[in-house]
Formats: structure tokens, C-alpha cells, sequence
């Protein structure tokens, strides 16, 4: 059976030293920043100490991931930021929290020979209807040297299987918060 495509973004799965609390941190995002920000979306940290979308690419450090919105008040059903608007994000920034994404397809699907390779994000534009992130893992980006992410395993969840929109369990390989970016 297929995987099923519904790219969702990265959400926390457990923490490498165990545990399956998952801490975030506020950050603020300027009215700047041209691109929504969706739950579940990869973060950068700006030099002016915002947050903005992240883009795919080796040595982009990549912040943590987009837990939600802080204090939209104007509108309570709103789930994501919106581009142009100044807010607050909350962010699970823990460098050694692992997060579960989706492959893309389109490429040579990913197999358990990838397993400790690292990969490069797809920076999707989300969902304004469904407040849903489109940030997956690419596939094609499978390297074994520096890159934004680090394979750790298949997702171990019914109906999931190598191939095509995969669920893969991923740890932040380019981090902000590490001591030395990468492997």
C-alpha cells in the first residue's frame, strides 16, 4: 500500500536523551518577513534576533520548529501567522528533539540504506484554509555530508513504509543552538 501524501510539516516525536516533553521557546517575528509562518514549519533565527520561514539549503542553521502562535487575539480561529504581520511564535528549540516529516516524491525514494544520511528540507508554502504547514524532507538531498537534517529511522506507525511520503523520525543536523553546526 502506498503512503498517503499529506505533508503536515515537522512535528516532535520523542527527545534523543529520552523523554517526550517537549519545551518550546518564545520568539518574535518582524513585520518584515514576507512568508507565513505555519505550525510545523522550520525556523531560522534572523541576525536581528526575529524568526522567519526557513529555506531549504546546506548551512542554513535551522532554529527548531513552529509550535503555534502566541496571542492572536485579533483572531482566535487563526492557526498560523500571517506573511507581513509582526507576532509572537512559540518554538520547539531543543537541538536534540526528534521530529517526525514527510518525504517528498518525485525522486528516487528514500530506503533503509539512508538511514544516518543527511537531507535538506522543502520549504512548501502552507495551507491558509487548513492552518496547515507543507515543509517536508527532500529526498533527492540524501548526502553523507552536512545538511539540514539527519535520517534517524522510518517513523514506526501503522500504514507507513519506505517509498514516496514516507514518515521519517529526524533530528536537526544544521542546528543554531549546537556547538558545532552539522556532521
Amino acid at each position: 500500500m502506498a503512503n498517503t501524501d499529506r505533508p503536515r510539516g515537522a512535528y516532535p516525536t520523542r527527545n534523543i536523551g529520552g523523554g517526550s516533553s517537549f519545551a518550546t521557546n518564545e520568539y518574535s517575528v518582524d513585520a518584515s518577513n514576507s512568508t507565513a509562518i505555519f505550525p510545523g514549519d522550520f525556523v531560522v533565527l534572523e541576525t536581528d534576533g526575529n524568526v522567519a520561514p526557513a529555506g531549504a539549503g546546506t548551512g542554513v542553521e535551522l532554529l527548531g520548529v513552529c509550535a503555534g502562535v502566541v496571542g492572536r487575539y485579533d483572531d482566535l480561529s487563526a492557526r498560523y501567522l500571517p506573511a507581513s504581520t509582526a507576532g509572537t511564535i512559540s518554538v520547539y528549540d531543543n537541538p536534540y528533539t526528534l521530529f517526525s516529516v514527510q518525504e517528498d516524491d518525485g525522486g528516487t525514494s528514500l530506503t533503509a540504506a539512508a538511514i544516518g544520511s543527511n537531507v535538506a528540507i522543502v520549504a512548501g508554502a502552507g495551507s491558509t484554509s487548513t492552518s496547515t504547514s507543507r515543509h517536508e524532507l527532500n529526498q533527492d538531498s540524501t548526502t553523507a555530508s552536512t545538511e539540514q537534517l539527519r535520517l534517524m529511522r522510518l517513523l514506526p506507525v501503522e500504514n507507513n513504509a519506505f517509498g514516496d511520503n514516507a514518515d521519517w523520525e529526524v533530528m536537526i543536523n544544521e542546528h543554531e543552538y549546537k556547538e558545532a553546526a552539522g556532521v
